[in-house]
């Protein structure tokens, strides 16, 4: 529905348009949702709670009592309200340098590799230019696309690339986007590479369980 073809034009209800910025807005909520689970696995073994398979990192200054206080040792902040506000789950580099604070030895946080980093750190570049609209957003993500794709950090996307188009491109037909392709793909676009992305890094922050 997102490609001007006969197809789309006889057959659809959403202009091609519309239809990709659907796609930009259910990445949107794709994003959140693996914040949401990064932030649960790590104050989940900052209270001392293991993965399914037993693995528990080690603490360097014991557990939290629940979820609640470890969220307010992460933050450095008594007031629940202020500690939220100063949480970036977002930012898996500031979850990586955070997680050296709180544990030791078998940290997996510390095991995602850099390059998982950088594909994670532009999910959230793209995620803030389907929610915002701001010339600073705009920016980041035209200089984020650019720098993927070896172009001048300020050269003009193609004309119409928006986020929710640059999400159903084909991961085949660019080198830069082979590492999010996975051999359990059906449509083989990057929103479908950063499903198995974020699949793949699940099991390594909770082994054993059902990412």
């Amino acid at each position: 529905m997102c490609n001007y073809t006969y197809e789309s034009f006889e057959e659809c209800t959403y202009q091609p348009n519309v239809a990709a910025k659907v796609v930009g807005l259910a990445f949107l909520s794709a994003v959140a949702a693996w914040e949401d689970f990064v932030e649960d696995v790590y104050l989940g073994y900052l209270s001392g709670y293991p993965s399914p398979n037993g693995h528990v990192p080690t603490l360097r200054c014991g557990s939290a009592k629940d979820k609640s206080h470890a969220l307010l040792l992460v933050a450095g902040e008594s007031n629940p309200r202020e500690a939220a506000r100063k949480l970036k789950w977002g930012s898996f580099k500031w979850v990586r340098s955070l997680s050296e604070v709180h544990f030791g030895k078998r940290n997996v946080f510390l095991g995602v590799s850099e390059r998982d980093v950088a594909w994670l750190e532009l999910a959230q570049i793209v995620r803030n230019r389907v929610a915002h609209n701001s010339e600073k957003a705009k920016l980041q993500y035209k200089m984020a696309l650019n720098r993927l794709m070896g172009e001048p950090s300020h050269s003009a996307l193609p004309r119409g690339f928006a986020p929710g188009k640059f999400l159903i491109y084909l991961t085949s037909n660019a080198p830069q986007l082979q590492p999010l392709q996975s051999a359990d793909h059906h449509w083989g676009d990057v929103f479908e590479g950063y499903v198995s992305l974020w699949h793949r890094i699940a099991w390594q922050l909770c082994p054993g369980g059902d990412a």
